[in-house]
């Protein structure tokens, strides 16, 4: 029993060391990058407008939009979260608070990460309440859950991003707590009238805490994502099938609660309506995307097993670790349907179906790509994790070993489960020696940043999308000097070159076209020819001569 502590709390120390290792060199993704201008009180536009004017400014001027430097109003922040209505402004808002207490952009992923350490005990509290009445252990339970979560190498790179999916599944978890708290502790003779539903006496007030709590979670859980509404569904569906449809004291008081959190989050959804047409331009890309069934099937296995084994594999067929991963999610939920009570299968089924049906359907139906990105999944993923620490703790069950079970069959489901731990161990180490893993197409900043840094005082000219600059400015020194083009406004390239110095090298970084077509003929540019390096860093190096 000691080993076994000691071993998870070895499990939980790394798991930790992985979420903060290198944290602050790794890539910002573009999608970081906004959410953190977001929070500086600055729009995306007025970003463009006040620094891509073709005057030259310093690293450090960029840099001020990413630590929340700019001396901008939290009111300004509020209608920059409001311009981005598919984001639920609290993360964001936290976030800036960070960023003005440390006045640096690691700051905007500590949160991410005290999230993430948060939702290892919220988990353990919800296994505690889920698993109190089975045959195996809750404590055993919640502890190989914690693990799982802990060395994750999918929640590993949550924590590492300045995002909001940490904060999205802390509150999904602690929501799901007090929602089962409630269902248990709200037990007596069923109300004969709406008087008696709502009473007020000492004991109706104990019993009405945890429907508060869950609908404060549950609140917060909106504004930190609008994929928490499937969340909801869940719970919904749920109180009705533990209720069996019936007008239960459990079911009004879990529709009052539900009123307030509605009520609490109807300025969000009005924010939502107000700007559907920005709501459907920002997120145009995630529902219109068209693929096979059969590459969304490669993808959806695929996605199954990166929870658990990540080596940055392709999706696809062959990889024998995807089905392996698959069955034992199967043999998980299997066992737990086997040997747990109704209400512990069915919220923990419930978990993993409807947010994932949720995604599947309408991408099957009329396209979309919802259901391919793993972060969309998370709460899936979640109710996977505890069902397969549920088998574990079952693999250990000392109890169930001495009423019959095969010493074999024994020792093969510890090995597996070892295996599976094991799996997870080096998939994180490798994602937190990455600097750019997960990061998309925000890694070509890697490429770059080696050959500008090897310059002294080097010089950007450049009208690229200004999420890749702004990702690009976290990499290279804060004196780096940029000159930035806007191609939406007809740029003067004439005058921004004669803002470089004679006999200045510098460098052009991710040029469109018809930037790259002007320096080459003009002449008083001299470009060197691209080399393997520089081509893979889309990076030219120039010199203006007299």
């Amino acid at each position: 029993m000691k080993i076994r502590r000691l071993f998870i709390l070895g499990l939980l120390l790394f798991g930790l060391y992985a979420r903060f290792a290198d944290v602050g060199q790794k890539v910002y993704t573009v999608d970081e990058v906004r959410g953190i201008l977001r929070a500086s009180g600055v729009t995306s536009q007025e970003f463009i407008d006040t620094v891509y004017t073709g005057e030259p400014l310093t690293n450090s001027d960029l840099q001020k939009y990413q630590t929340a430097s700019v001396d901008r109003p939290l009111g300004a922040a509020m209608s920059a979260f409001a311009n981005n209505p598919e984001h639920p402004p609290l993360y964001y808002l936290l976030m800036r608070f960070s960023l003005q207490i440390f006045s640096t952009a690691a700051a905007s992923r500590w949160l991410a990460i005290a999230f993430s350490i948060l939702l290892l005990p919220a988990t353990y509290w919800l296994c505690q309440i889920l698993f109190a009445s089975t045959a195996v252990n809750a404590n055993a339970v919640g502890w190989s859950t914690v693990a799982l979560i802990a060395i994750s190498p999918f929640h590993v790179l949550l924590a590492q991003e300045a995002r909001q999916y940490t904060i999205w599944a802390l509150l999904a978890v602690v929501s799901s707590a007090f929602l089962l708290q409630a269902l248990q502790i709200n037990r007596g003779p069923e109300p004969t009238t709406s008087a008696q539903m709502v009473s007020t006496d000492p004991h109706s007030k104990n019993t009405w805490l945890p429907w508060l709590g869950y609908g404060i979670a549950a609140t917060l859980g909106m504004y930190s994502h609008l994929f928490f509404t499937w969340v909801l569904v869940t719970h919904g569906l749920y109180v009705l099938l533990s209720e069996k449809f019936r007008i239960s004291q459990k079911l009004l008081r879990y529709l009052v609660t539900s009123t307030g959190i509605s009520i609490a989050f109807s300025p969000w959804v009005w924010v939502v309506l107000s700007r559907k047409d920005q709501l459907g331009r920002t997120t145009k890309w995630a529902s219109t995307y068209n693929s096979s069934l059969l590459e969304r099937v490669e993808h959806w296995l695929h996605n199954a097993g990166i929870g658990f084994i990540d080596f940055d594999w392709v999706p696809g067929f062959s990889n024998p670790i995807s089905y392996l991963i698959l069955g034992a999610i199967a043999y998980s939920t299997y066992q737990l349907y086997r040997h747990t009570p109704k209400k512990v299968w069915l919220f923990i089924i419930l978990l993993m179906a409807v947010s994932s049906l949720a995604h599947v359907i309408p991408d099957v139906l009329t396209g979309g790509r919802r259901s391919l990105l793993p972060r969309y999944s998370l709460i899936a993923y979640l109710g996977i994790e505890i069902a397969v620490g549920y088998a574990i703790a079952q693999a250990f069950n000392t109890h169930k070993k001495s009423q019959g079970e095969k010493p074999k069959q024994a020792t093969l489901k510890q090995f597996a489960a070892i295996t599976l731990i094991l799996g997870s161990l080096v998939s994180s180490y490798l994602v937190s020696q990455s600097l750019g893993w997960g990061k998309g197409s925000s890694t070509r900043t890697l490429a770059a940043t080696p050959l500008i840094n090897q310059v002294t005082a080097p010089l950007i000219l450049t009208d690229a999308d200004h999420t890749y600059i702004l990702s690009l400015s976290h990499q290279i020194p804060l004196g780096t000097q940029f000159i930035l083009l806007d191609p939406e406004q007809t740029p003067d390239y004439t005058t921004a070159l004669s803002q470089i110095p004679i006999n200045r090298d510098f460098f052009i970084y991710s040029a469109s076209n018809d930037l790259v077509e002007f320096l080459q003929i003009a002449p008083e540019i001299t470009l060197t020819p691209q080399s393997r390096e520089m081509q893979s860093a889309q990076l030219y190096q120039a010199q203006r001569r007299s």
